[in-house]
């Protein structure tokens, strides 16, 4: 079975606004963070993946960077995918078209 996952991260003053006023919403913020990335809208992270009956049990099928070290090494320019997989923790198994496109190819780092 293949599902999506999208987990969004969005700064919407209003909303912040009376989270930040309420102690007991308040306690899971860190108001000197958001302070600094208000007024930029947000991030929707979407991964799609592959669960299975065997093992490999789960297999992240997105080919884009994760990390932070990623991200600011594609920023930088360099390659990607990249010659080696630095974060084997979030189960990559990337897939890109075919010749073609008719279809996906997995492909190993």
């Amino acid at each position: 079975m293949v599902v999506t996952i999208e987990p969004g991260c969005y700064f919407i003053d209003p909303l912040l606004d009376a989270a930040l006023a309420n102690p007991e919403q308040a306690c899971f913020f860190c108001a000197d963070r958001i302070a600094k990335l208000r007024g930029t809208g947000g991030v929707r992270l979407e991964d799609d993946v592959r669960l299975r009956s065997e093992a490999p049990f789960v297999e992240n099928l997105t080919l884009c960077p994760r990390t932070v070290a990623e991200v600011e090494a594609v920023l930088a320019g360099g390659e990607w995918p990249p010659a080696q997989d630095l974060a084997p923790e979030l189960h990559r198994c990337w897939s890109k078209p075919a010749e073609g496109g008719a279809f996906m190819k997995l492909f190993d780092l």
